[in-house]
Protein backbone atom coordinates (compact mmCIF):
# COMPACT_ATOMS: atom_id res chain seq x y z
CA UNK A 1 0.00 0.00 0.00
CA UNK A 2 1.19 3.80 -0.83
CA UNK A 3 -0.01 5.41 2.58
CA UNK A 4 2.52 8.07 1.96
CA UNK A 5 0.20 9.77 -1.05
CA UNK A 6 -1.85 12.74 0.56
CA UNK A 7 -5.26 12.21 0.03
CA UNK A 8 -5.73 15.60 -2.58
CA UNK A 9 -3.06 13.78 -5.14
CA UNK A 10 -5.06 10.44 -4.64
CA UNK A 11 -7.95 12.67 -5.38
CA UNK A 12 -6.15 13.99 -8.71
CA UNK A 13 -4.92 10.78 -9.65
CA UNK A 14 -8.24 8.95 -9.56
CA UNK A 15 -9.66 11.97 -11.39
CA UNK A 16 -7.31 11.43 -14.09
CA UNK A 17 -8.51 7.95 -14.53
CA UNK A 18 -12.08 9.13 -14.39
CA UNK A 19 -12.22 11.65 -16.90
CA UNK A 20 -12.83 8.83 -19.53
CA UNK A 21 -16.38 10.12 -18.23
CA UNK A 22 -16.52 13.56 -18.42
CA UNK A 23 -13.50 14.78 -20.48
CA UNK A 24 -11.03 12.12 -22.06
CA UNK A 25 -7.71 12.78 -23.04
CA UNK A 26 -7.85 16.72 -22.27
CA UNK A 27 -7.89 16.01 -18.66
CA UNK A 28 -5.16 14.22 -18.11
CA UNK A 29 -3.03 15.84 -20.55
CA UNK A 30 -3.86 19.26 -18.55
CA UNK A 31 -2.94 17.13 -15.10
CA UNK A 32 0.15 15.80 -16.68
CA UNK A 33 1.51 19.41 -18.07
CA UNK A 34 0.41 20.93 -14.74
CA UNK A 35 2.24 18.28 -11.88
CA UNK A 36 5.57 19.57 -11.92
CA UNK A 37 8.46 17.08 -10.98
CA UNK A 38 7.49 18.04 -7.08
CA UNK A 39 4.66 15.63 -7.90
CA UNK A 40 5.74 12.39 -9.79
CA UNK A 41 3.57 10.10 -8.49
CA UNK A 42 0.30 11.94 -9.88
CA UNK A 43 2.28 12.87 -13.21
CA UNK A 44 2.31 9.09 -13.36
CA UNK A 45 -0.80 8.85 -12.95
CA UNK A 46 -1.75 11.28 -15.52
CA UNK A 47 0.65 9.96 -18.04
CA UNK A 48 -1.16 6.57 -17.76
CA UNK A 49 -4.76 7.70 -18.06
CA UNK A 50 -3.58 10.13 -20.87
CA UNK A 51 -2.25 6.72 -22.54
CA UNK A 52 -4.53 4.47 -21.78
CA UNK A 53 -7.70 6.43 -23.18
CA UNK A 54 -5.95 8.02 -26.21
CA UNK A 55 -4.64 4.56 -27.34
CA UNK A 56 -8.21 3.38 -29.01
CA UNK A 57 -8.37 7.39 -31.20
CA UNK A 58 -5.35 6.29 -32.51
CA UNK A 59 -5.74 2.56 -33.29
CA UNK A 60 -9.13 4.10 -35.05
CA UNK A 61 -7.29 6.44 -37.03
CA UNK A 62 -4.64 3.17 -38.01
CA UNK A 63 -7.47 1.50 -38.98
CA UNK A 64 -9.11 3.90 -40.93
CA UNK A 65 -5.83 4.71 -42.84
CA UNK A 66 -5.21 1.36 -43.39
CA UNK A 67 -8.43 0.35 -45.16
CA UNK A 68 -8.45 3.46 -47.14
CA UNK A 69 -5.17 2.55 -48.55
CA UNK A 70 -5.96 -1.48 -48.57
CA UNK A 71 -9.08 0.32 -50.92
CA UNK A 72 -7.65 2.61 -53.05
CA UNK A 73 -5.14 0.07 -54.22
CA UNK A 74 -7.42 -3.34 -54.20
CA UNK A 75 -5.64 -4.93 -51.62
CA UNK A 76 -7.92 -7.07 -49.94
CA UNK A 77 -10.80 -8.87 -51.64
CA UNK A 78 -13.28 -8.41 -49.19
CA UNK A 79 -12.63 -5.42 -47.51
CA UNK A 80 -16.01 -5.23 -45.51
CA UNK A 81 -15.95 -8.09 -43.52
CA UNK A 82 -11.89 -6.97 -42.83
CA UNK A 83 -12.35 -3.59 -41.41
CA UNK A 84 -15.57 -4.97 -39.57
CA UNK A 85 -12.95 -6.73 -38.01
CA UNK A 86 -10.81 -4.46 -37.48
CA UNK A 87 -13.31 -1.76 -35.81
CA UNK A 88 -15.05 -4.79 -34.02
CA UNK A 89 -11.81 -4.56 -32.22
CA UNK A 90 -10.98 -1.36 -32.18
CA UNK A 91 -14.97 -0.87 -29.90
CA UNK A 92 -13.41 -4.14 -27.56
CA UNK A 93 -9.66 -2.51 -26.91
CA UNK A 94 -12.03 1.09 -26.12
CA UNK A 95 -14.49 -1.21 -23.94
CA UNK A 96 -11.33 -2.89 -21.95
CA UNK A 97 -9.41 0.34 -21.41
CA UNK A 98 -12.81 2.54 -20.36
CA UNK A 99 -13.31 -0.59 -17.68
CA UNK A 100 -9.12 -0.46 -16.75
CA UNK A 101 -9.72 3.25 -16.67
CA UNK A 102 -12.52 3.04 -13.89
CA UNK A 103 -10.95 0.13 -12.12
CA UNK A 104 -8.09 2.14 -11.43
CA UNK A 105 -9.57 5.40 -10.94
CA UNK A 106 -11.22 3.09 -7.29
CA UNK A 107 -7.48 1.59 -7.29
CA UNK A 108 -5.98 4.84 -7.01
CA UNK A 109 -8.60 5.95 -4.72
CA UNK A 110 -7.98 3.44 -2.63
CA UNK A 111 -4.16 3.39 -1.81
CA UNK A 112 -3.60 0.29 -3.95
CA UNK A 113 -1.63 2.04 -6.35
Amino acid sequence: MNNDISLSKRIIGALSYLSILFLPVIFPLIVWIVAGSDNPWVKRQAKLAFWTQIFPLLYIIFCFLFISVAAWHSMIANLGAFSGILLTFALLIALILYIYNIAMAVKVLLGRE
